[in-house]
């Protein structure tokens, strides 16, 4: 019977199409890894906690923390798709780098109201790619607290407008 067994699993295996995955592919899964361990890093400190996994289940979102005193400290891989800067070149710098003369004075405004009051925003504002493009990006931003209730970080998540 074993001998039957193993002839039927090998005429079953040579039948199966397998397709091997690109590299491409595992590098998602790593970036993704490293993303939620320095993102974990941050929140530790955060009076509420957020589930990584909800916030990138969103296709093409990115996220942006930045510290109090509003200088990115943290953008996800994937800002690098929507507008051309890696990570490690935005980490020190104002999220105004996206800025440029066509994005609305009146949105920058409302953006620096609720910044001022720590208040949560949600805006579509004309940003500056790297290459100097322009793209719509909304905007939805939180303040995170620590438990005595200062202000640590905002963390904003992006991504194209439609």
């Amino acid at each position: 019977m074993t001998v039957e067994f193993e002839k039927a699993i090998a005429k079953y295996h040579e039948k199966l199409r397998i397709l091997p995955l690109p590299l491409v592919s595992w590098n998602t899964f790593s970036v993704n890894d490293l993303d939620i361990s320095v993102f974990n890093s941050f929140q530790k400190n955060w009076k509420e906690k957020i589930d990584f996994h909800s916030i990138i289940s969103v296709p093409k979102r990115e996220i942006v923390i930045t510290d109090a005193k509003f200088k990115i400290v943290f953008a996800s891989h994937g800002i690098h798709e929507m507008n051309g800067y890696h990570p490690s070149e935005i980490i020190g710098k104002s999220p105004k780098i996206f800025q440029g003369k066509l994005t609305s004075e009146t949105t920058r405004n409302s953006i620096r109201k609720a910044l001022s009051k720590n208040l949560p925003f949600k805006e579509v504002i004309i940003n500056y790619k790297k290459d100097g493009t322009t793209y719509r990006c909304e905007i939805e931003a939180y303040p995170k607290f620590d438990t005595s209730g200062k202000l640590i970080n905002y963390i904003a998540f992006e991504r194209i407008a439609s």
